[in-house]
Formats: structure tokens, C-alpha cells, sequence
């Protein structure tokens, strides 16, 4: 005996997507900087120099000497003298108070050497103009220097980043439907039971 039966088919519906993915493009160009070094300023001073020369030292060893010096100059001559007869004088004395001595006769002594005192006497200039007679000085002064540091300049140009962006969909779609069928199985019925 058949015993009539429902058969169901069920479908799912499925949901399909279509994805488009965002785009995102981020430049950043570069920033220029613009940098530049000054040139730094230098200023050099020199301050002239003082020289000095003088030359009335080598004016007086070439007998150009003034009247003031001159007189000085006698002056001191005449107290060498002095003091050289005085010496020479005293010396002298000293050999005569000697006299009662045998055996040395002072006084043809001295006369020999007052007769021979100014033989082979030779008057020598004191100095030339060559050597000591000329005095040279120089002062220098030192350099004054200014620097003045300028440094550097820096003009920077930023440069904002440029972004463009593509933003992404997402659109459904039915990929399946939803199905739903039913059948029925054993209709047919035996009457003779």
C-alpha cells in the first residue's frame, strides 16, 4: 500500500556582492629650501706704523756736532787731562821722594820720557757714520680685524601633499533565488483494501 507523501525542494537564495575597492593615492612633493650662506664681511685696518730715525750721533762722529756738544765735549776732554796730569804729576813725586835709592836716577828717567811723551801720538776720529751713529725705531701697531658673521638665509617652500581618493562600492545582487517545490508522491490509492 502507498501512503501518499509530500517531497519538498527548498532552494536558499543567495546574495551575491560586487566589491570595488577605494583608491587611495597620497603624493607628498618635495619641500625647497632655499638655503643660501651670506658671505661674511672681513674689514682689516692697519694703523700706520711710527718710524724714527735719528741721526745726530752720526752728525757728531763726522764732526758736525752743535755748539752745546762741542762745549761738552771740551769739557770732558779738558777733565780727562786734568785728571791724567794730576795722575802722571802724583807719579812723578812718588819716583823723586824714591831718590835717596842707589842705584836709580828718577829725574834722567822722567826727562827721557817728557822728550818721547808725544812720538808716535796719532789723533784718530772718534766714530764714523757706519755702525752705532744712526738710531732706527719703528712702532708698529697691530691690525685691527672686524668680522661681522651674516649667517645664513633660509626661504622654505612647503608643499601641501595631494591626495585624491576614489571611494569603493559595494553593489548586491541575487546570485540565487529562493525556490521553494512540493511534490506529491502516491496519489494513486488502492480501493481494494
Amino acid at each position: 500500500m502507498q501512503i501518499p507523501q509530500i517531497s519538498m525542494h527548498q532552494t536558499y537564495a543567495q546574495l551575491g556582492l560586487r566589491i570595488t575597492k577605494p583608491v587611495q593615492e597620497i603624493q607628498q612633493p618635495q619641500a625647497e629650501l632655499n638655503l643660501r650662506q651670506e658671505p661674511a664681511i672681513v674689514e682689516i685696518h692697519q694703523p700706520q706704523g711710527k718710524l724714527t730715525i735719528d741721526s745726530n750721533e752720526a752728525r757728531e762722529n763726522i764732526d758736525l756736532r752743535s755748539s752745546a756738544r762741542r762745549s761738552r765735549d771740551n769739557e770732558e776732554y779738558g777733565y780727562q787731562k786734568a785728571m791724567e796730569a794730576i795722575a802722571q804729576i802724583s807719579e812723578e813725586g812718588d819716583r823723586l821722594a824714591a831718590i835717596e835709592n842707589k842705584g836709580a836716577n828718577p829725574i834722567a828717567d822722567i826727562a827721557f820720557e817728557e822728550s818721547t811723551i808725544y812720538h808716535n801720538t796719532d789723533i784718530i776720529a772718534e766714530g764714523s757714520i757706519v755702525g752705532d751713529g744712526i738710531q732706527i725705531n719703528y712702532e708698529a701697531h697691530k691690525p685691527e680685524i672686524n668680522v661681522q658673521v651674516r649667517g645664513k638665509k633660509m626661504d622654505p617652500v612647503i608643499h601641501h601633499p595631494i591626495h585624491n581618493y576614489t571611494p569603493g562600492k559595494v553593489e548586491g545582487y541575487m546570485k540565487q533565488w529562493n525556490s521553494l517545490s512540493i511534490d506529491f508522491v502516491g496519489l494513486n490509492v488502492d480501493r481494494s483494501l
